[in-house]
């Protein structure tokens, strides 16, 4: 006997083995800086109950042509999990992530409408009626666009204009990345269109905070632009009764500034793409994470080697003495290794202390001196020891810095990849502190040889430092470290924009992902 449909709305964890009868009204695809991608899925049922889903990065050769957008399936046999995304896409409680018995069958389900929204008027935004962490469907006329520009070395492009409804109220919207040269495109080819009323699947709604007014954003990939599509009844009934009360499009409506090179603050370039937190923050994450925090270099920590490791003379990786040559993991060979620095710092805020790895680029603009010289200086002394920290180093400490650093849950450090010193910039990032949100994180499998899913443990490593005096801070420490010599902050320089979370420019730049927050490139590398 086949198992029953069931609806959406009894979804839980309580079983494995659901099978639905579901239209996909939104699919967008995550590409990792691993360069894995996975898919993403809003599925809705006869009822009109919404929830999430997930093709991991293994099953979307699988599934990727089977699943079209408007289709209706049949489908059954997922992993069920918490919906702890930061920004959701459904108020379900629970997300399905698909394995390898999922199944997936299309058929016609005249049951199911074709089309179907969770609009929020703007009415209701500007009386704040909504979950800033929830993301809506906004219908609005373009009334006015105040900025326009498109950066061609980057996907920073921006748009900011308001938007208005039946209400009359006027709400700004910005716009980035590729919607922004989708919004500019349409206003350069459709000028007989006359008015622009626009459909937002899955947008933002950021409230105000200081100069910055209340504002409807896109969530990066997963949000959907749609300019006159009179195929949805709430765009064409809107488009009429606005008709009036719309500017009519012109070659002028959107004068684009085109530019080669970014316009943002060194604030928005160093928080880009990462989570602005502080110590105790990080002690919450439970996933991968790129982060920008504030803390002050107070000792170094003796690890598993000295203060510097034998490089590569082409890349950052350590090199070994294989058949008489020094090779990297890459199969580079030196002549000679180059002595390349490695630190590893305890560093606090006040609150806590958490251990960071400082590598060669970063410790040379702190130090002043490459560690080639610093060894070569030595030598000729007579004083050289490569296990004795010189005390040149001790530069370094005592400084308050806004760094930029990788946390990964199975390293007891930080990986740091950029740092500031500015001061004004490490106040700017301390006041963005108390804005950020503790949020459960699940880690999806991306194993090819396995299906099944694990959720992080979510205990922090920090006792009841409300409770106490911070005249003691607490450390975050563990005698594991990070033993593969490589300088991610070379590999990182260049800051490349996408997942979870999302830095903020001017307008408080979104970065917001509806998969797992972009990170670092995992590299695997001989100890």
């Amino acid at each position: 006997m086949a198992r029953p449909i069931e609806y959406i709305s009894s979804i839980d964890d309580s079983k494995d083995l659901w099978k639905v009868a579901v239209r996909c009204k939104h699919m967008w695809s995550v590409t990792s800086s691993q360069n894995r991608e996975h898919l993403e899925l809003i599925l809705f049922d006869s009822k009109l109950d919404l929830i999430q889903a997930i093709v991991p990065s293994y099953l979307v050769s699988k599934f990727k042509t089977q699943l079209e957008l408007g289709c209706s399936y049949i489908m059954q046999n997922f992993k069920v999990f918490s919906n702890d995304f930061s920004f959701k896409s459904t108020d379900h409680k629970f997300k399905l992530i698909f394995c390898g018995s999922t199944s997936v069958k299309k058929v016609q389900l005249a049951d199911i409408p074709l089309n179907h929204l969770k609009l929020i008027g703007m009415n209701d935004i500007i009386e704040g009626k909504y979950r800033t962490n929830l993301l809506y469907d906004i219908i609005g006329g373009v009334t006015e666009i105040s900025q326009a520009q498109i950066i061609l070395d980057n996907n920073k492009s921006k748009v900011v204009f308001s938007l208005t409804d039946l209400s009359k109220h006027h709400v700004q919207c910005t716009l980035w990345g590729k919607l922004v040269v989708q919004l500019n495109e349409y206003y350069t080819t459709h000028k007989a269109d006359g008015s622009i009323v626009l459909l937002l699947m899955n947008a933002r709604i950021k409230e105000p905070q200081g100069n910055y007014p209340l504002n409807v954003s896109n969530a990066w990939n997963g949000t959907k632009l749609l300019i006159n599509d009179l195929s949805i009844e709430e765009v064409k009934n809107l488009k009429e009764k606005l008709k009036d009360d719309l500017p009519t499009l012109s070659s002028s409506s959107m004068q684009m500034e085109t530019t080669n090179t970014s316009v943002f603050s060194d604030l928005d370039k160093f928080v880009w793409k990462a989570e602005v937190l502080s110590l105790s923050d990080i002690a919450y994450l439970q996933t991968e994470t790129t982060c920008v925090t504030v803390a002050t270099l107070e000792k170094f920590e003796c690890g598993q080697s000295g203060w510097y490791y034998d490089g590569c003379s082409e890349c950052t990786k350590s090199v070994t003495l294989k058949d008489g040559k020094f090779m990297c993991y890459s199969k580079h060979i030196s002549s000679e290794p180059v002595p390349r620095f490695k630190l590893e710092v305890l560093a606090s805020d006040g609150k806590l202390k958490y251990k960071f790895i400082f590598w060669d680029v970063d410790c040379v603009k702190l130090i002043g001196k490459s560690a080639l010289q610093m060894k070569l200086d030595l030598m000729e002394t007579g004083d050289f020891d490569p296990l004795e920290f010189p005390y040149e180093l001790d530069v370094m400490l005592k400084k308050e810095l806004a760094i930029r650093a990788v946390f990964q849950p199975n390293k007891a450090s930080l990986s740091v990849i950029g740092f500031k010193a500015d001061e004004v910039l490490r106040t700017k990032i301390k006041e963005r502190f108390k804005c950020e949100e503790h949020t459960s994180k699940i880690v999806v499998s991306t194993d090819d040889t396995r299906d099944d899913m694990h959720t992080a443990s979510c205990t922090p490593t920090i006792s009841t430092s409300e409770k106490q005096s911070h005249a003691d801070p607490q450390t975050v420490s563990d005698p594991l470290s990070i033993t593969a010599d490589y300088d991610p902050s070379v590999a990182n320089s260049a800051l490349t924009p996408s997942k979870r979370s999302i830095p903020e420019t001017v307008e408080e730049l979104d970065s917001a992902q509806l998969s797992s927050t972009k990170i670092i490139r995992d590299i695997k590398l001989e100890k």
